[in-house]
């Protein structure tokens, strides 16, 4: 239930996110075979990490953020109010590798080099060759950049290594930093559904940047 520059924090459903999930089902890739979490290099202060169990109290503080609760229809007082079992950190990483190993949700944390802190996540929910995407960053690094950067890194990532071919995000109208990382990552706005813009990027791994 999380997310800022905007997202859900992995593993287990959430109250909210920024640059939301769709709704239905996330079927597997085609072709997918089970497999570890990948680590991927982001830039020099960050990388793309598995969860772990210490990542607790970094799922509870992104689901804390009144930007998330604004766009994704749940109050900070609900947040509040769940229990602590939501925000254990063992059994949500356990969750997330199962989604792994089942090619469903793909989620990783963005994870800072110097210290290992979890600041955000980001997420691809894969049907064939397409994905529905969303990413988070926590409220005090937001605006700068490092929600585009890491979703850069993990669709390049996904082009090349589960045959990505298409990405769809929505966000609400009114998400302003969501809207900025899609146009910086080269989405195209298809239109608005609602009271959210949908947009999508067609991917070519051979002219994926490194």
């Amino acid at each position: 239930m999380s997310p800022a520059e905007p997202g859900a924090n992995p593993g287990q459903p959430s109250l909210g996110e920024i640059a939301p999930r769709p709704s239905g089902p996330a079927e597997p890739a085609a072709g997918w075979r089970p497999r570890e979490p990948p680590l991927i290099a982001v830039d020099p202060a960050f990388v793309l990490d598995r969860w772990r169990p210490e990542d607790a109290a970094a799922l509870r503080r992104f689901d804390l953020d009144p930007e998330t609760a604004r766009f994704f229809g749940y109050t900070v007082e609900q947040a509040q109010a769940m229990p602590d079992s939501h925000y254990e950190g063992g059994e949500r990483a356990r969750g997330s590798l199962r989604a792994w190993q089942e090619g469903r949700r793909l989620n990783l944390a963005i994870r800072r080099r110097s210290d290992g802190e979890a600041v955000g996540w980001v997420e691809l929910r894969l049907a064939d060759h397409e994905a529905e995407v969303s990413y988070n960053v926590t409220a005090g690094l937001r605006g700068q950049g490092i929600a585009s950067r890491a979703f850069q890194a993990f669709l390049t990532w996904a082009a090349r290594q589960v045959g990505l071919r298409r990405a769809h995000l929505a966000c609400h109208i009114d998400n302003l930093a969501s809207r900025r990382v899609a146009e910086k990552c080269g989405f195209v706005l298809l239109g608005q559904q609602g009271e959210e813009y949908r947009f999508r990027q067609d991917l070519d791994p051979a002219e994926r940047p490194i």
